[in-house]
């Protein structure tokens, strides 16, 4: 074994200092090169699938929601009792009729 071992090592040898083969190891280099750095540009690619896929997702539920959201809009307007809708969002952020009093607790904070 160590006779066909000392073969291949010469046929190395000889194929490396060879002045007819050094520019066939630039070529096999270069095709090494090309092949890791397609490898890698193809991991980084699948990762920025992933993110976007994901981000695809999760615009994709935020979409739905505001549809349902929009829908219940649509109703509240097409529906007769819209002047009490609007009322309770109204008093809900705070607001007050002008002729109404407004009375505050502030013996609840003791």
């Amino acid at each position: 074994m160590t006779v066909k071992r000392s073969k291949k090592n010469n046929r190395l040898k000889e194929f490396f200092t060879s002045k007819k083969n050094i520019p066939m190891f630039f070529v096999i280099a270069f095709l090494v090169g090309v092949f890791v750095f397609s490898g890698v540009s193809v991991v980084n690619q699948k990762s920025d699938i992933s993110l976007l896929e994901r981000q695809r997702d999760e615009i994709a539920v935020k979409y739905e929601e505001q549809v349902e959201e929009n829908e219940k809009l649509q109703a509240v307007l097409d529906n007769e009792n819209k002047d009490d809708y609007i009322e309770q969002k109204a008093r809900e952020k705070g607001y007050v009729k002008s002729d109404e009093v407004v009375f505050y607790d502030i013996s609840a904070g003791e």
